[in-house]
C-alpha cells in the first residue's frame, strides 16, 4: 500500500512538471516527500540501495504520469482551465499546515524575519511569473510557438548540444526549486513546444518500432537529459544545504512560494467569461485537492 501511495505521488509530481504555472517541487513539498527525495538524490552514491529504493517508485510514477496522463491533463488544462487550476491550487494549499509546523519557533525575531521572507518571496515570484506570462501572450513569434519545429528547431545552429545541455540544467533547477514552474520557464525561452514535440516523436517512434525515426530525436534530447541529470544533483545539494543549515527560514521561503501560487496560476484567467457553475465546480475541486494533499502527505 505504501508503494502504491509513492507511485501516486510520483504521478502527481510528473503531471505537474509539464503543466505551465504548476510546480512539481511545490506539490512534492505539500505531499511531505520533498526533503526525502532531495536527501535520496544527494546520497545516491553514499547510500545507493536505500536511495534507489526511495527514488524508484517516485521516478516510475512521474514517468507514468508524464507519458500516459499528460495528454489527459493537458486536455483538461486547456478545456477546463479554471477547474483544473483550482484543483492544483487545492493540492498546493493542502500542504500549508505541515509547512507551518516546520517553521514553529519561540524566538520573536526569527518569526519576524520569517514573515518578511515569506512576503518578499511571494511578491517577487508573483511579479516575475505575471510579467513572464504577459511576455508569452504579447505576440512574440518565438514565445508563442509560431516558428517551433521540434527536433529540427532544437538542433539548429552550431552550438545546439551546449544549448540543450544548459536548457537541461535550467530545467533541473525548476524541478528541484519549489514554486518555480519549469514549463513556464521553458515557454519563456521558446523551447517548451519543441521539447514536447521531440518527446512525443520519440514515444511515437517507440510505439511504431521506428528505429530510424527514433535515433535523431534521441540524439537531440541526449544533451538535454545529461544537463538535467547533472543539474538535479547540483541544485539538490544546494537545497539540502539550506534545509539543513536554515530549515525554518527555508520553509518560510517555501511558504512565500505557496502564497504566490494563486497569482502565478490564475493571473491570466478570463474571469469575465467564467460562469457561476464553473466557479462552484472549481472551488469544490480545490477542496477535494486540499483533502487529497492531506491523504497523499506524510509518511503514507
Amino acid at each position: 500500500m505504501k508503494y502504491i501511495g509513492e507511485l501516486l505521488r510520483g504521478m502527481v509530481i510528473g503531471i505537474a512538471n509539464i503543466l505551465p504555472g504548476i510546480s512539481g517541487g511545490m506539490l512534492a513539498i505539500t505531499m511531505g516527500v520533498y526533503d526525502k527525495i532531495i536527501h535520496a538524490v544527494t546520497h545516491l552514491f553514499k547510500e545507493p540501495v536505500k536511495s534507489i529504493r526511495l527514488l524508484l517508485p517516485y521516478g516510475v510514477g512521474a514517468l507514468t504520469g508524464i507519458i500516459f496522463l499528460s495528454l489527459v491533463f493537458e486536455y483538461l488544462f486547456h478545456t477546463y482551465p479554471l477547474q483544473t487550476k483550482l484543483l492544483f491550487l487545492g493540492l498546493i494549499a493542502g500542504g500549508l499546515p505541515s509547512l507551518y509546523e516546520k517553521t514553529q519557533t519561540a524566538h520573536r525575531g526569527e518569526r519576524r524575519k520569517g514573515i518578511i521572507i515569506s512576503c518578499v518571496t511571494c511578491v517577487l515570484v508573483a511579479g516575475v511569473s505575471i510579467i513572464g506570462g504577459m511576455y508569452l501572450s504579447s505576440g512574440d513569434p518565438k514565445a508563442a510557438g509560431e516558428v517551433l519545429t521540434g527536433a529540427a528547431y532544437l538542433s539548429s545552429g552550431s552550438y545546439w548540444p551546449v544549448f540543450m545541455f544548459l536548457v537541461g540544467v535550467l530545467a533541473a533547477g525548476t524541478m528541484v526549486i519549489p514554486g518555480v514552474s519549469g514549463s513556464m520557464i521553458m515557454m519563456m525561452i521558446g523551447v517548451y513546444e519543441p521539447l514536447l514535440q521531440t518527446n512525443n516523436a520519440c514515444i511515437r517512434a517507440v510505439a511504431a518500432f521506428d528505429v530510424e525515426g527514433l535515433i535523431p530525436n534521441v540524439l537531440v534530447l541526449l544533451p538535454y537529459f545529461t544537463g538535467l541529470a547533472g543539474g538535479v544533483f547540483l541544485f539538490a545539494v544546494i537545497v539540502e544545504h539550506f534545509l539543513t543549515k536554515h530549515e525554518r527560514l527555508m520553509y518560510r521561503f517555501i511558504i512565500g512560494l505557496v502564497y504566490s501560487s494563486p497569482f502565478v496560476i490564475l493571473w491570466d484567467m478570463p474571469w469575465e467569461s467564467v460562469e457561476a457553475y464553473q466557479l462552484l465546480i472549481g472551488v469544490s475541486l480545490a477542496l477535494l485537492g486540499y483533502e487529497a494533499a492531506d491523504l497523499l502527505g506524510g509518511e503514507g
